[in-house]
C-alpha cells in the first residue's frame, strides 16, 4: 500500500467521523424547537465551526494527495529514465560484445586458413625429405673384365709411337 493510499483511508476516515458528527448535530437541530434567534445562533455556530473545519481539513487532504501524486510521479518518472538507460547501456555492450566475437571469429579463421596451409607444406617438406632420407643408396656396379679393356684400349695405343729412352 503505498503513502498516498494510506492518506486516502485516513482522510476518508476522518471525514466520515467528522460527516457522522455533523449528521448528529443535524438531527439535533431538526428536533429541537428553538424559541429565539439566539437558541438557534448558539445551536448552528458549532455545526459551521465543524463544517469550516471539515472543509480546511479535505482541502489541505486534497493538497497533500495532489503533492503525494506529483512526487509519486516523479519518481515513476526516474524510475524509468534509469530502467531505460539500463537498457540502452545493454544494449551497447552487447551490440561492442556481438562486434568483438565478430571480429574474433573472422581472426580465427584466418589463422585456420594459414595452419592448414603450413601443415600442408611441412608435411609435404616432411615427406620429400623422409623418401630422400630413406630410399637406398645407389650402388655403383662397375664390372670390368681386364682382356676387355686391353683389347678395346690396344688399337688406341698402337698408334701412339714408342718413346726412346734417354
Amino acid at each position: 500500500m503505498t503513502k498516498s493510499e494510506t492518506l486516502r483511508q485516513l482522510a476518508t476516515a476522518e471525514n466520515t467521523a467528522q460527516l457522522d458528527a455533523l449528521a448528529c448535530n443535524m438531527a439535533q437541530l431538526h428536533q429541537a424547537k428553538l424559541a429565539s434567534a439566539e437558541e438557534l445562533a448558539a445551536t448552528l455556530e458549532p455545526l459551521a465551526q465543524a463544517m469550516a473545519a471539515l472543509t480546511d481539513e479535505t482541502r489541505q487532504t486534497m493538497q497533500q494527495l495532489g503533492l503525494d501524486g506529483t512526487r509519486q510521479g516523479e519518481q515513476f518518472r526516474r524510475q524509468i529514465e534509469a530502467a531505460t538507460s539500463a537498457w540502452r547501456s545493454a544494449e551497447q555492450a552487447a551490440r561492442e560484445s556481438a562486434q568483438a566475437i565478430d571480429c574474433s571469429s573472422r581472426t580465427r579463421s584466418q589463422r585456420q586458413y594459414l595452419l592448414a596451409t603450413l601443415v600442408g607444406m611441412m608435411t609435404g617438406l616432411l615427406a620429400s625429405a623422409l623418401w630422400l632420407c630413406l630410399a637406398p643408396a645407389p650402388r655403383l656396379q662397375n664390372v670390368l673384365d681386364a682382356q676387355q679393356l686391353a683389347a678395346l684400349i690396344r688399337p688406341a695405343t698402337a698408334a701412339w709411337k714408342p718413346c726412346a729412352g734417354k
